[in-house]
């Protein structure tokens, strides 16, 4: 009875032994990638038999009790993969039962200077989130893994660090997914050089970010936006209020170019021609170009700027001059 046992032991040992390496060993096919279709319904003896007549597989038996000793039985997904062609039964099996592994990817674009509501309404209009989703998962965000979110007020959302930019996602990514897509993006913009400096300047980066959102609502081009920047970082340091047109049409919502007087009293914390300092946090998702202008400002004489129906940009050195400067750009 003893030998028999012994020698079903052995068997099994063997068994197990061989069939550790069939799963684990990878196919000898060249590197590369092709369409793998599993259609609705499919059974794992199908899908065994295709990835073998495909050249995926050297071995559907082996497939199918991986499968059933896994419990991936009933995990299939159906759909279109992009199935590498040297991995092994066992990695084939794993990615043929993630659904990420067959969905779609679907490219989208947020602008720069678009806010978190502008940016849900797109997002939900593509139909890769529902209507309000964003908003709130930026509203209840809390997670300090990412080094330039420590100095966030607990208070702020994540307005301001969600970046500006095109991307490609699964269509069935979470919003969590998508938002974490936009603040590694952020991250890799935020090179160390300008971390240094802003560090070196005794600013936090919530402030930078602040700033630079109103900067990018307020000025086109890099150039221009130095010499803005440095405008309003001259009025910080003395106590000056900004006077910035952008924030005035945060709180109204109205987005037009120059906000009425009765507009600019509008009793806010965000209406900086009201209470001086920085807004409580920013007020549009910024560029890099922004988020660089103000971090390395253009050093000018100049106090106030405005934009002239045309266009064009007047720089003016005192309120006199300002005041000159409407009169004859603006009436």
């Amino acid at each position: 009875m003893r030998k028999v046992v012994g020698v079903i032991v052995v068997i099994f040992l063997i068994f197990i032994i061989y069939f550790y390496q069939q799963v684990n060993t990878t196919h000898d096919n060249a590197f590369g990638e092709r369409q793998f279709i599993i259609e609705k319904g499919q059974g794992v003896e199908a899908i065994a038999d295709n990835l073998q007549s495909q050249g995926f597989i050297k071995s559907p038996f082996w497939f199918k009790v991986y499968v059933a000793s896994s419990g991936k039985r009933s995990e299939f997904v159906d759909g279109t993969f992009e199935l590498r062609t040297d991995l092994s039964l066992k990695e084939i099996a794993n990615f043929l039962t993630e659904t990420m592994g067959a969905a779609k990817e679907t490219e989208f674009t947020l602008l720069e200077g678009w806010s978190v509501e502008q940016m849900d309404e797109s997002l939900a209009s593509e139909g890769l989130i529902k209507a309000g989703e964003l908003i709130e998962y930026s509203d209840k965000f809390n997670d300090k893994s990412f080094f330039f979110l420590i100095d966030k007020p607990r208070s702020a959302d994540l307005q301001g660090y969600l970046y500006p930019d095109t991307y490609r996602v699964y269509q069935n990514s979470s919003v969590g997914k998508i938002a974490e897509k936009m603040l590694s993006n952020f991250d890799s913009k935020l090179t160390d050089e300008i971390r240094k400096e802003i560090k070196r300047q005794g600013k936090t980066v919530f402030e930078v970010v602040t700033l630079a959102s109103i900067v990018e609502k307020e000025m086109f081009g890099y150039k221009n936006r130095q010499v803005v920047a440095d405008i309003f970082n001259k009025r910080l340091e003395i106590g000056m209020a900004l006077q910035s047109d952008a924030t005035v049409n945060f709180v109204t919502d109205k987005g037009i170019a120059a906000p009425s007087l009765v507009d600019t009293q509008v009793d806010s914390l965000y209406n900086t021609y009201k209470y001086p300092g920085l807004p409580p946090g920013p007020i549009c998702n910024p560029s890099i170009e922004a988020i660089k202008a103000v971090v390395y400002p253009e050093k000018t004489n100049y106090w106030y700027f405005l934009n002239t129906p045309e266009g064009d940009i007047i720089y003016s050195k005192n309120h006199d001059e300002h005041v000159t400067n409407k009169y004859k750009y603006l009436k």
